[in-house]
């Protein structure tokens, strides 16, 4: 209902609710109200629940914090790369390349390096893809081909998505897709043949 009404109040009410204190099934559902409105009323909430206790609610408040944006929320959301649940690590790693973070990306090499080290499932980690996915989007020509370095450490197929984002990128020089393309096709592997695959795809220019 709070949210039917005005956006700017309904925000309001809905985060004095939530920092009330309600039960884990409402505030799941407040901050998915306050995603979809997505009003500055509703960051002071956010924050708060970016530091909940239930690993659940702090991914809703991550989500949140998407839709909101703002450099304040993007420092807390930038917090939660360290996060002790693996899926919110994933998703603050993930969310600070949707929230135009370009500032991230730096500590986001050492947050990768750790996972790397503490991983032992073959598919990667979410924070591995999220890290990825954050450097493909936001990093400079340099970034992306230290990310290729990545490419016989980190498990393939948590990187592949992130390769395929910086090829679709209009700004970044075709050396760099040349070197993306190069290294991958290096590995002589299945998984990088279907990348290569769909590479060619997104180089393919369309019928008008």
């Amino acid at each position: 209902q709070a949210a039917a009404g005005n956006p700017a109040a309904a925000a309001r009410n809905i985060s004095a609710a939530l920092m009330h204190g309600v039960e884990p099934r409402v505030a799941a559902f407040g901050l998915h109200a306050l995603a979809a409105l997505a009003r500055r009323e509703g960051a002071v909430a956010v924050q708060h629940y970016l530091e909940h206790r239930r690993p659940t609610l702090r991914r809703h408040a991550v989500a949140a914090a998407v839709a909101i944006g703002g450099a304040e929320l993007a420092r807390a959301v930038a917090e939660r790369v360290a996060d002790p649940d693996p899926g919110v690590r994933g998703d603050a790693a993930m969310a600070l390349g949707e929230m135009g973070d370009r500032g991230a990306v730096t500590p986001l090499w050492a947050a990768l390096d750790r996972d790397l080290q503490g991983s032992l499932d073959p598919q990667g980690t979410p924070l591995i893809r999220g890290c990825a996915h954050t450097v493909a989007r936001l990093g400079d020509g340099e970034a992306i081909v230290r990310l290729l370095g990545y490419v016989r450490r980190a498990p393939f197929r948590s990187l592949t998505e992130a390769f395929e984002l910086a090829l679709r990128r209009n700004d970044l020089p075709d050396s760099v897709k040349t070197q993306v393309v190069s290294i991958i096709g290096g590995l002589a592997t299945r998984d990088a043949r279907d990348f290569l695959l769909r590479a060619a795809e997104l180089g393919r220019p369309r019928n008008p």
